[in-house]
C-alpha cells in the first residue's frame, strides 16, 4: 500500500489528488470554504482556551496542496496574529504547490510546509482530515486455526497468507474475538503511531482528526473486505487493491478502537453543529426561501452554499465520519 500510494510510481507521487472537480476524490475542504470556516471558528476558540498563547502552532497532517491550509487562514479571526501553520505533506509536488497556493497571501511567511510532523513541543492544535484512512495497514483473516497474515508477492501482486506472528494475532483476537472463520481484520498500527506522535508534539493543545470508520474493530470484521478497504480514481470507485498498483487511491476505513485512549468522538454532522453550520448557512437559507422561484446570481450562490452544508453534513455520506478530539494539558 505504501509503494503503490508514494513509492516513485505512487498514486500520489503521479499526481492523484482529491477535487470537487477533476481530482480523483472529493474531501471536505474542497467542496468549498464552508468546512474551513468551521475549523477556523473552532481554532479561534480553541486558543482562548488555551490562554492565547503565542505563538500558536497549527499542524496539518496529509495537507495536500494546501487547500484546507489557505482558506483556515482566511477565516479565522481571534488568533489571526499568533497563528503559525504548518502544512505536513510527504509528496514534494505537493508541498511546493501548496506554499505556491499562499505565496501571494499576507500570512505566507507565517506557514512552513514539512515531509514529517514536528517533534514540539509546542502549544497549538494538530489537525488531520483524511489521514488515518490512508495510512498503510497489517491484514489477517481468521482461518479455523487461528490468524494468518496477507502479504503481497511483488511479483504479480498477489496475495499470499503466512501464519500470522504471535503478538499481531494476539491483538486482533483482542478486537475481533468473535470473528468467523474467513473474515479479514485490518491492524492499523502505523495510525496508532500516527496519533501517539501528534500528542506527544503537543505541550498544550488539542488533536482533531475527521474520517470515516467505525467506533470498534469487530464491526469490520462482520463486514465484507470490500466495503471497509476502497479504491477511488476519477471520483468513483476503483478496481481491487492489488488490480494495476500506483494508479488509484486505496483507503480503509479506521477502526478507532486502535487508537491511543482518550478521545471525544461524533460523527462529521454532530462537529459541524457544534461548530455553528446552521448559523453560517442562516442567511443563506432565508434569501433561498424567499427568491427560489425568481432566482439570480446571488440567489443561485446561497443554492450553492446550501448544497455545501447538506454534503458536509450528510447522513449518509460525509456526515456520517467520525471526528476524533483529544486534549492534552
Amino acid at each position: 500500500m505504501d509503494e503503490a500510494l508514494y513509492g516513485a510510481s505512487g498514486f500520489y507521487v503521479r499526481g492523484g489528488r482529491p477535487a470537487a472537480r477533476g481530482g480523483d476524490f472529493a474531501t471536505s475542504p474542497e467542496l468549498g470554504t464552508l468546512f474551513a470556516r468551521c475549523v477556523a471558528g473552532y481554532l479561534d476558540r480553541t486558543w482562548d482556551e488555551l490562554g492565547r498563547p503565542d505563538p500558536f502552532v497549527v499542524v496539518e497532517g496529509g495537507a495536500g496542496r494546501g487547500t484546507l491550509c489557505r482558506d483556515v487562514l482566511a477565516q479565522v479571526a481571534a488568533c489571526r496574529d499568533a497563528v503559525r501553520y504548518v502544512m505536513v505533506e510527504r509528496v514534494d509536488w505537493q508541498r511546493d504547490d501548496g506554499l505556491a497556493r499562499i505565496a501571494d497571501a499576507d500570512v505566507s511567511e507565517r506557514v512552513a510546509a514539512v515531509p514529517d510532523l514536528p517533534a514540539g513541543p509546542f502549544v497549538g492544535v494538530v489537525l488531520a482530515n483524511e489521514l488515518l484512512d490512508n495510512l498503510p495497514f497489517r491484514l489477517l483473516e481468521r482461518s479455523e486455526t487461528g490468524w494468518q497474515e496477507i502479504h503481497v508477492a511483488p511479483e504479480g501482486a498477489v496475495e499470499v497468507l503466512r501464519d500470522g506472528p504471535a503478538d499481531a494475532a494476539a491483538m486482533v483476537e483482542a478486537l475481533a474475538p468473535d470473528a468467523a472463520p474467513g473474515a479479514r481484520v485490518p491492524l492499523q498500527l502505523k495510525a496508532a503511531v500516527w496519533v501517539r506522535r501528534a500528542l506527544r508534539s503537543l505541550e498544550r493543545g488539542r488533536l482533531l482528526t475527521f474520517d470515516y470508520g467505525v467506533r470498534c474493530t469487530a464491526e469490520l470484521a462482520q463486514r465484507p473486505q470490500s466495503e471497509w478497504l476502497r479504491t477511488y480514481r476519477s471520483q468513483r470507485r476503483g478496481h481491487e487493491p492489488l488490480e494495476a498498483p500506483g494508479t488509484a487511491d486505496i483507503t480503509c476505513d479506521v477502526a478507532f478502537d486502535q487508537l491511543p485512549p482518550g478521545a471525544t468522538l461524533s460523527t462529521q454532522a454532530e462537529w459541524l453543529a457544534a461548530a455553528g453550520i446552521d448559523t453560517m448557512t442562516a442567511d443563506a437559507r432565508a434569501l433561498w426561501q424567499r427568491s427560489r422561484s425568481h432566482p439570480t446570481a446571488e440567489t443561485l450562490a446561497a443554492r450553492r452554499l446550501l448544497d455545501e452544508a447538506a454534503a458536509l453534513t450528510d447522513p449518509d455520506g460525509m456526515g456520517a465520519f467520525r471526528t476524533a478530539e483529544w486534549r492534552v494539558g
